[in-house]
């Protein structure tokens, strides 16, 4: 007698939920393709919709389904089609070196954005720049580096939030890249049980990359809306407030973790990651309709006159309170971003070439 041991234990099934996928990953890239179009020819639409309209929706949707957003992230669809149209396995990445793409992913977040209040807000130009950039790394990566140990879990300057904020998934997902596993990554972020920074820290980068993003991130963004828009501002002011905040909570955090048994680290690292995410809305969503820090900047629909601010306030409390609750206080069942795809019958180590490097 038959029986079935996922959800999508039968391959059939499982083909049709992954052509699924590819068909909503193919809408985005061509949504993708269609912001670039509004940055030349209508930049304040284009700049609306990516900074005001996708930006925004991003963290939530991380922190509910992370697997989703990986799912379809054009730039991870873009970093997987060399798998999809050539069959390229890439060179496997150690631990250690795998650690470092992952610092680098944060130095890349840190460096970038702040420069949304002088450059990437403003300039149409600018922002096309940055994503198209952010497109041919991906590229490339993909088709030199096996699986997604290059972009989507590697260098992508948005996977160290993923683990950050997606410790308490809400859902478990099909994965629409990996039709096979051929283990590009050790232990891969989308099929372990509740993967957060700070478990298994044996190299410099990684313990640098867990301080840096679970300590000094809630400060980050805090700081960041600190600065208004302006050509007139420059790197080192766009740079000064986000780096300060950063600095500050990242000592607070050191000073806690010293002071909590191991045990309750994770609740610490759970109370920073729901104070970064809270602070983002706590400031994005009254920003959004005219109510931010400075009035206009990032604004989506201008409601001053017609919505009182007293309804932005209690919706960035409950919103604060939810997330507080969210990640730190519910205990749900464990649960991975994504089902673990069948193992690869050929051993991908005897076929794929190694990077042997040292630290």
């Amino acid at each position: 007698m038959a029986c079935c041991t996922t959800p999508y234990s039968s391959e059939s099934i499982r083909r049709r939920v992954i052509g699924w996928w590819t068909v909503v990953q193919g809408i985005l890239v061509a949504a993708a393709l269609a912001l670039f179009v509004a940055l030349i020819w209508w930049p304040k639409v284009g700049l609306h919709a990516f900074w005001d309209v996708l930006i925004p929706a991003a963290p939530a949707l991380v922190v509910l389904a992370p697997g989703l957003w990986r799912n379809i992230c054009p730039l991870g669809t873009v970093s997987q089609l060399g798998r999809r149209v050539g069959g390229v396995r890439g060179l496997h990445i150690d631990a250690r070196w795998q650690a470092r793409m992952g610092l680098i992913g944060v130095v890349l977040l840190l460096v970038l954005v702040p420069l949304r209040h002088p450059w990437f807000n403003l300039d149409g130009i600018a922002t096309l720049l940055l994503l198209v950039g952010a497109g041919v790394v991906a590229l490339l990566v993909g088709f030199v580096f096996a699986g997604k140990s290059g972009w989507c879990a590697g260098a992508c300057p948005v996977h160290p939030v993923e683990r950050l904020y997606g410790t308490k998934s809400l859902l478990t997902v099909t994965s629409a890249h990996c039709k096979s596993c051929i283990r590009c990554v050790i232990p891969c972020p989308d099929t372990a049980l509740g993967i957060r920074h700070g478990q298994g820290q044996s190299t410099w980068a990684r313990k640098a990359t867990w301080m840096i993003i679970v300590g000094g991130f809630p400060g980050f963004v805090w700081g960041w809306f600190q600065v208004p828009d302006g050509i007139s501002i420059g790197a080192a002011e766009a740079w000064m407030w986000p780096f300060g905040g950063m600095l500050g909570t990242m000592v607070l955090w050191v000073l806690l973790r010293s002071a909590l048994p191991n045990s309750d680290g994770w609740r610490l690292d759970a109370l920073f990651a729901a104070s970064a995410v809270s602070a983002y809305y706590w400031f994005r969503i009254p920003a959004l309709f005219g109510y931010g820090v400075y009035p206009g900047d990032g604004m989506l629909v201008d409601l001053r006159g017609t919505v009182p601010a007293i309804v932005f306030d209690v919706t960035r409390v409950v919103l604060a309170l939810l997330f507080v609750w969210w990640m730190v206080i519910r205990t749900p069942t464990p649960r991975p971003w994504m089902y673990k795809p069948p193992q690869e019958k050929t051993e991908s180590a005897s076929v794929a070439m190694t990077i042997g490097l040292t630290a």
